[in-house]
């Protein structure tokens, strides 16, 4: 027997040998990808610098290594994103609804928004600031939500007593910017809209118009894509026509507007932001626009697609660059 048992054994090391090289070459399928070619519509980072970007094949995440696809409740194309920093949660706008994501680093959940909530399920656009709550611009119309409260469709002008632009809720609203009580709502319908002093409790503004901005008698909100307000207030509208820039409360105030289009390596305006050093950086289909206060400088080098539809800025000041055919940074 004892004999027996040694002929055995090295077959049974051989054995066992051959089954652990078998389990060493079989890995897990690697989902990471490496880079993101898809049209970037959206993108925004969260505290931990983890970037989320938004584009027509959905949503990635940014991982070591490159990006992973995020697996949705509500699949397909993404057009925006929003990260609540007090809540560290993700607003996330898609073809088919809204979603409201959970994404601390032990479990993802999300919310499916009820439609019935929504102006519009498809949300093209999502802002918030300190006061109001948080509003989403979407296909037709705008919503509004504070806390459990929702409220959409109509809004009033508390000095009439009338409904805040009945219109704005036939257009689709694709930019929603404010500065110290005034709200601007960009729409695709060519117009602007100026709302001052929204009050949750008396759910009304204290004012509202429709805002032409003009120069030299002309305007460039014919076809407006962004609104944006920087860090003095100032106002940045970017249209087909280059960008108009407009200082204080008073829309009436020509000396008030500047505007901007043979500094600009194209006068399509898709994307505005401002720099964590103040410059505000344009995204035009030729390249970006950077303005330092001063002077405009022409960024294309470093870009593998010129076509630029969003802009964003990291903990460490990096700039991440949507094009139509992927994501760079900067």
């Amino acid at each position: 027997m004892k004999y027996k048992y040694l002929k055995i054994l090295p077959f049974v090391v051989v054995a066992l040998f051959w089954s652990c090289s078998e389990k060493e070459i079989i890995e897990e399928p690697d989902d990471t990808i490496k880079e993101i070619t898809a049209t970037v519509n959206c993108i925004a980072i969260d505290k931990n610098n983890t970037k989320w970007i938004g584009t027509t094949d959905g949503l990635y995440k940014s991982i070591t290594g490159g990006y992973e696809l995020v697996e949705l409740s509500a699949p397909g194309k993404i057009y925006s994103l929003f990260y609540n920093e007090s809540q560290n949660s993700l607003w996330i706008g898609t073809e088919t609804g809204l979603l409201e994501a959970k994404i601390g680093s032990e479990n993802w959940s999300e919310t499916a928004i009820p439609k019935e909530k929504l102006s519009n399920p498809k949300v093209l656009t999502i802002y918030k600031n300190d006061n109001s709550g948080t509003w989403f611009g979407s296909e037709k119309g705008l919503s509004l939500n504070h806390g459990e409260t929702w409220k959409k469709e109509k809004f009033r002008v508390n000095i009439q007593n009338k409904l805040f632009v009945t219109e704005i809720e036939n257009y689709t609203i694709i930019s929603i910017s404010s500065w110290d009580g005034d709200y601007f709502f960009a729409t695709s319908g060519a117009k602007l809209y100026r709302a001052f002093d929204y009050n949750a409790t008396v759910d009304a503004f204290s004012g509202a118009t429709q805002w032409d901005p003009p120069y030299n008698g002309t305007s460039i909100t014919d076809t407006m894509f962004v609104v944006f307000v920087d860090k003095t207030g100032k106002q940045w509208m970017g249209g087909t026509e280059g960008i108009q820039v407009h200082a204080g409360h008073d829309p009436k105030d020509l000396a008030s507007f500047t505007y901007y289009s043979d500094e600009l390596p194209d006068n399509y305006v898709l994307a505005i932001n401002q720099a964590p050093n103040g410059d505000i950086w344009v995204g035009t289909r030729k390249g970006i626009g950077k303005f330092n206060g001063s002077q405009w400088q022409i960024i294309t080098a470093g870009l593998s697609e010129l076509y630029i539809t969003a802009i964003a800025f990291d903990k460490d000041g990096k700039a991440w660059i949507g094009t139509k055919k992927g994501l760079v940074s900067l």
